[in-house]
C-alpha cells in the first residue's frame, strides 16, 4: 500500500529538473547595495525568460551581506571589494561557496540539470562575471567578484563545470546580450 502512494505521487509529479543558481539580488533589488538597485523588486525580464522555459531558480544569497551585513559595514573610504578581498572575506565567500556549491551538487546528484550560475554587474565587488580574454576554457578572470571566484574554485574542484553568465543589468543592452546568451542555453541544453 505504501509503494502504491509514493507511485502515485511520483506520477504526477511535473518538475522539469532544470534550473538556474542566481544571485540573491537579481531576484531581489532589495538586497543591493544603497544606489545599485536598476528595478524596484527583483529583473522580471530575467523571470519572465525563466518561466517561458519552465527554468527553476536556485538563490544564492548575497556574499557582501552575508560577510559585511546588509550596511556592507567597512571603514570611511574603503570599498567593499577591498574588504571582501581581504584574508577574512576570501574565508567568508569560500565557506558561503562550499555551501551554494554542495546545494548545487545534491541538485546534479538527485538528476537535475543545473544549466549556469548567474551572476552579476561588471563592477559587483562580490559577483561579477569576467573572463579571460582568448582563454578557450572559458576561465574567470581575477576582475571577477571575489564570491564568484571562490564559487568558480570550489565548483571546478569538485569537477562541476557550469558556465558563469553575468546578468548586467545595469545597462539595457548588456542585459539583452547576456539574457540571450541564456536563452541559448535554455533552448541546447
Amino acid at each position: 500500500m505504501m509503494f502504491f502512494h509514493l507511485f502515485r505521487r511520483r506520477a504526477r509529479d511535473n518538475r522539469s529538473r532544470r534550473m538556474v543558481a542566481v544571485i540573491e539580488c537579481i531576484l531581489n533589488q532589495n538586497a543591493r547595495d544603497l544606489g545599485a538597485a536598476t528595478y524596484p523588486s527583483m529583473n522580471t525580464k530575467l523571470i519572465q525568460l525563466c518561466m517561458t522555459y519552465d527554468i527553476g531558480l536556485f538563490q544564492i544569497p548575497c556574499p557582501e551581506m552575508t560577510c559585511l551585513g546588509f550596511l556592507r559595514d567597512r571603514a570611511p573610504g574603503q570599498s567593499i571589494r577591498d574588504v571582501l578581498d581581504t584574508e577574512s572575506g576570501r574565508e567568508c565567500c569560500r565557506k558561503l561557496a562550499c555551501s551554494v556549491a554542495d546545494k548545487i551538487e545534491s541538485y546534479l546528484e538527485n538528476n537535475s540539470n543545473v544549466l549556469a550560475v548567474l551572476g552579476g554587474n561588471p563592477e559587483s565587488p562580490g559577483c561579477a562575471v569576467h573572463y579571460n580574454i582568448g582563454n578557450k576554457n572559458q576561465e574567470l578572470s581575477e576582475k571577477s567578484g571575489v564570491f564568484i571566484q571562490a564559487l568558480y574554485r570550489e565548483l571546478s574542484q569538485r569537477d562541476i563545470h557550469l558556465p558563469f553568465i553575468g546578468i548586467r543589468d545595469c545597462r539595457p543592452e548588456w542585459l539583452a546580450s547576456d539574457l540571450y546568451s541564456l536563452e541559448q542555453i535554455f533552448i541546447t541544453r
